[in-house]
C-alpha cells in the first residue's frame, strides 16, 4: 500500500497544516474562554452558599441566645425584649456581639441584626424572630454590573426562659 501524501509537493503538505492551526488557536481560545468563565461562576456560586450558611448558623446561634434571655431570664443573664432591636453586627450592644464569633468573612459594620419579638412579648413560649442580613459581591460583577448580592437568614423560636 502506497502512501498518497508522499507524491505531494512539501509546500502543499505545509499550506494544509499552517491552516488548520489558526482554526485549533481559535476553538482552544473559545473554548477555554468558556470554561473559565463556568469555572468563575461555580466558584461564585460556591462562595455566596458559603456566606449564606454563615448568615443561617449565626441567625440560629443569635435566636437560641434570644431564648434564654426572655422574662424569666436567669439572675446571670440580662433580659432582652420585647422591644425590636436593630443594629450592626460591631455594635457594642450585647445582642449582636452574641452573633459577631460567628461571622466569619463578613465585616461587622456590613452585617445587620434585627431581633423583634413576634407575640409583642417576651414570656415564656412567645416566640423571637432573630434575623441576620449581609451583602456578596461576586467575582464575576465585575464583568456583570458590579452589584452586590443581598443575603439574609431569620430563625425564629419560642421563648424558653
Amino acid at each position: 500500500m502506497v502512501n498518497s501524501t508522499h507524491h505531494l509537493r512539501p509546500e502543499c503538505r505545509q499550506r494544509k497544516s499552517d491552516s488548520r492551526g489558526g482554526a485549533t488557536t481559535v476553538e482552544t481560545v473559545l473554548v477555554l474562554s468558556v470554561w473559565i468563565l463556568l469555572l468563575a461562576g461555580t466558584f461564585d456560586l460556591g462562595m455566596a452558599v458559603l456566606r449564606y450558611n454563615t448568615l443561617a448558623h449565626a441567625a440560629r446561634q443569635g435566636a437560641r441566645q434570644a431564648i434564654v434571655h426572655g422574662k424569666l431570664a436567669s439572675p446571670q443573664r440580662t433580659v432582652w425584649g420585647p422591644s425590636k432591636y436593630t443594629g450592626k453586627a460591631g455594635d457594642a450592644h450585647e445582642i449582636p456581639q452574641t452573633v459577631l464569633p460567628y461571622l466569619t468573612g463578613f465585616t461587622a459594620s456590613e452585617v445587620t441584626v434585627t431581633v423583634e419579638w413576634i407575640d409583642d412579648g417576651n414570656d415564656l413560649q412567645q416566640r423571637v424572630r432573630f434575623k441576620v442580613s449581609g451583602t456578596y459581591k461576586p467575582v464575576l460583577a465585575i464583568a456583570f454590573g458590579n452589584q452586590p448580592i443581598a443575603l439574609s437568614s431569620v430563625s425564629t423560636m419560642p421563648i424558653a426562659h
